[in-house]
């Protein structure tokens, strides 16, 4: 069994994506208010002046307030090695460049909490069956029963097949006046002291981790795939050979995923079996219509199990 260790953000969003069909359509819709609309207005007369200058879709306001956000957190940095240089004066022109823009942050948007400044995504991917993952466990357990926690510890570390994306935010109620603290201490010739200020407001920066569990993923793009052909009516010989192929590929996903314990144990099994059903129900020519509506939701849940407790 090996493990393929990918950092990319593009392959995070395609995870996201497949993931999660109401961000999609959300998606969707932002895309076609960022389009320029045709106007069904009259043309103003000859002379009118323009009332008010059109507003930035929201993508391009939001990308806006995090390149702030993400601003003020290069210049608190600036400021730590404006410090270390001994260079107070420019540590308090950094400072206060950090806080100018955590002020616009505020000033556009005063009950944000939390600001993103960075997102990283880490997949991590098992090649093996279900059968290999159980067999893993076996070994788990039997060197924890042994007491031998770092070989169990080693054996269970490459135990995952998932996509981790980790988003830091910004406290926006409590950093600026961290930052405004660090100035003042500079301000009396106390840089050792804004220095400690200032590392403990980078240490509040919160990071929250979306797991995003890749076989539940696959699953689900597996049974999305079949649903023509469930839905179909009259099937050839090749589509139900198709068909099935599919929901044993959305079986053996399951089965993947739940040997690596992703959501809970009565979570996956209740999906193993509506496969199982669903392959019952829509045996021979028999069409399945609306029976893939009830996976939503079980999918749903599921993503919500695998999240890790903060």
């Amino acid at each position: 069994m090996r493990k393929h260790l990918i950092i990319s953000t593009a392959l995070g969003a395609l995870a996201i994506s497949a993931w999660s069909s109401a961000a999609a359509a959300q998606a969707s819709a932002a895309s076609q208010q960022a389009q320029p609309q045709p106007s069904t207005q009259a043309a103003p007369p000859a002379g009118a002046q323009a009332q008010s200058k059109p507003t930035d879709p929201p993508e391009a306001q939001r990308d806006k307030l995090v390149d702030e956000a993400v601003a003020a957190v290069r210049e608190t940095q600036n400021a730590l090695t404006a410090i270390d240089q001994n260079k107070n004066d420019d540590a308090i022109a950094a400072l206060e460049r950090a806080t100018g823009k955590l002020e616009i942050v505020l000033a556009r948007t005063p009950t944000l909490a939390l600001a993103p400044v960075d997102v990283s995504v880490v997949t991590h991917d098992v090649i093996g069956t279900p059968a290999d993952v159980e067999k893993i466990r076996g070994e788990v357990g039997a060197a924890i029963a042994q007491g031998r926690l770092q070989l169990a510890r080693k054996l269970i570390s490459d135990l995952g097949s998932e996509t981790v994306v980790n988003i830091s935010k910004l406290p926006l109620g409590t950093y600026p006046a961290a930052l405004k603290q660090a100035a003042a201490l500079l301000h009396q010739g106390k840089p050792q002291e804004a220095k400690v200020v200032l590392q403990t407001a980078l240490g509040t920066i919160v990071i929250d981790q979306i797991v995003i569990p890749l076989p539940l993923v696959r699953a689900q793009l597996a049974l999305e795939d079949a649903r023509s052909l469930l839905e179909k009516r009259k099937r050839t010989d090749a589509e139900s050979a198709r068909m099935r192929q599919l929901l044993g590929t959305a079986r053996t996903q399951l089965q993947l995923g739940k040997a690596l314990g992703y959501a809970t144990d009565s979570e996956m099994t209740d999906l193993i079996a509506s496969v199982d059903d669903l392959e019952r129900k829509t045996a021979g020519s028999q069409s399945a219509k609306g029976l893939l509506d009830p996976f939503g939701p079980k999918f749903d849940e599921a993503r919500r199990s695998s999240q890790r407790p903060r």
